[in-house]
């Protein structure tokens, strides 16, 4: 249970909206009873500056309260590192959000299977329209073989809590010319990462 002076013992985890299925399925508000999440819209990914100066907000925020301090991002801005340690804020290791959610050794082994892989994910199935056709004028058949001529594969990083999108999923492969496949999670690598900063913040 908490202590008298609640803020003490609080940690923060400040997250990509892209971890809130994982959080749900991992119970972790239900394990650790003096855990608070804050999620940050997931399309701040495509405004790094944008995403920087609302991360600071919010650790400034919880740092203020007393609040410890978790981030749960990948490379998502240039200097993410540097910030987080000049800010005492601890970071779940990782370049890309796909690398944390299906674990370093998995992911570099899809990587190495087949170069030229596209990993996506629910959230980027759900807005591929806004985060990816639109910005990069995927209509156009020329812009999309620049962006997309390299790839080979499109890879839909299921989660358990997904609905069916695989029809979404095979439409997407198809509009950019790629082959599908699946790889399912079960967040263990993730687990074992924020149970060790959990405890680390203690």
């Amino acid at each position: 249970m908490m202590a008298s002076d609640e803020s003490t013992n609080v940690t923060r985890i400040i997250a990509c909206a892209v971890f809130k299925p994982a959080f749900d399925d991992l119970r972790l508000q239900e394990r650790y009873p003096d855990l608070r999440l804050t999620y940050l819209p997931s399309h701040l990914h495509l405004k790094p500056e944008e995403l920087k100066r609302r991360l600071k907000k919010q650790t400034a925020s919880a740092k203020a309260g007393g609040e410890r301090v978790i981030c749960v991002y990948g490379e998502c801005f240039p200097d993410i590192d540097d910030f987080c340690q000049q800010n005492s804020v601890l970071k779940v290791p990782g370049h890309y959000c796909y690398e944390m959610l299906l674990g370093r050794d998995r992911f570099r082994q899809l990587l190495d299977e087949m170069t030229g892989t596209y990993f996506v994910e629910k959230d980027f199935l759900l807005n591929f329209e806004e985060y990816c056709v639109k910005p990069l004028e995927l209509r156009d058949e020329d812009m999309k073989k620049t962006c997309f001529g390299s790839y080979r594969k499109l890879l839909y990083i299921r989660q358990p809590l997904d609905t069916d999108l695989m029809p979404r999923a095979g439409e997407v492969a198809s509009f950019l010319g790629l082959s599908l496949d699946v790889a399912d999670v079960d967040y263990s690598y993730l687990e074992k990462m924020l149970t060790a900063l959990l405890r680390s913040a203690v």
